[in-house]
């Protein structure tokens, strides 16, 4: 038996019980946690508690570094095109699961596509490596670690990847830190990062797959790197407050809506790269206008204070 097959048949022999706890703990390396994650961490800045509390300089870095993630993952799929264990299309335990979650259980426990690497290893390491090495505190560190390793083994327990697979995946997603990290002035310059995370994505097209996948990645990228250069400097010198991270996010989840739609019809590769790169492009523009509306509330009031 191979190695591959041994690992596989592992997972393969575990209770059920234990591919639902890994469909749940897996969804914090899904696109849609990370996204998430980095769309609060970048609208609200500094108006989180620490030690989350981020400049929207820096959290723009972590931005760059989850399309970085799904740029590389992309490409590196698209090339190398390893498959998936066999059965990473059916879900295991489903009958654990009240039936009006069948469905997005299925969703998270299962997986379709080429296998090598592990996307949600490699975004994990990148996204939770990055915030930690961005907060620098002892405790981050040991968190990021944690999280990357629970993902991962999550993976490989659902039958959805091979061992390797994931921790390839780890170790591509810290390299992909390291050099974003390094390359970019410790997190404090978005605008390059966004440059370098682009030409990743370019790529895949120009290695010949031109895709659905491909041209996202592309068209996520390119669209935030345009935006930044236009919007980048007056959302650095803008004013952080809670209601206008408030307003930001209720504005950047509306671009969310429209990312959901795309992945969900997978358009023609060309409509898939102007929706992404529309969908980023309100991502980044989103605290102009949450902090616009804040200001316009915040002057409404003090003039009704003044008159009453």
């Amino acid at each position: 038996m191979s190695r591959a097959v041994g690992e596989f048949a592992v997972a393969a022999r575990l209770p059920d019980a234990a591919v639902v706890v890994a469909a749940v703990a897996t969804q914090l390396g899904d696109v849609w946690f990370l996204f998430g994650l980095l769309g609060l961490l970048y609208w609200f800045g500094e108006a989180l508690p620490a030690p989350v509390a981020l400049d929207r300089r820096r959290a723009a870095f972590l931005v760059a570094l989850g399309l970085g993630a799904n740029a590389t993952t992309t490409t590196m799929k698209e090339w190398l095109r390893y498959p998936r264990p066999p059965g990473a299309d059916a879900a295991a335990g489903r009958e654990l699961v009240p039936a009006l979650l069948e469905t997005p259980y299925a969703a998270a426990a299962t997986a379709t596509g080429f296998g090598f690497p592990s996307g949600h290893a490699l975004g994990t390491a990148a996204v939770y490596g990055g915030l930690a090495l961005l907060v620098g505190r002892r405790r981050g560190y040991g968190v990021a670690a944690a999280v990357v390793a629970v993902v991962s083994l999550s993976r490989v327990v659902l039958g959805v990847h091979y061992l390797v697979d994931a921790v390839a995946g780890a170790v591509a997603g810290v390299a992909l830190l390291a050099v974003l990290y390094r390359l970019c002035g410790r997190g404090s310059n978005p605008s390059r990062a966004l440059m370098v995370v682009t030409l990743v994505a370019l790529a895949g097209p120009l290695l010949g797959e031109y895709g659905f996948e491909t041209m996202a990645s592309l068209g996520g990228a390119l669209g935030a790197r345009i935006t930044w250069g236009i919007v980048g400097g007056a959302v650095v010198h803008e004013s952080t407050t809670t209601r206008g991270g408030a307003v930001a996010a209720a504005v950047g989840a509306a671009a969310g809506v429209l990312f959901v739609v795309v992945y969900a019809v997978e358009p023609a590769p060309y409509v898939a790269f102007l929706a992404t790169g529309v969908v980023l492009g309100g991502v980044l523009s989103a605290p102009l206008a949450g902090e616009a509306v804040a200001r316009r509330v915040r002057d409404r009031r003090t003039r009704a204070a003044e008159t009453g």
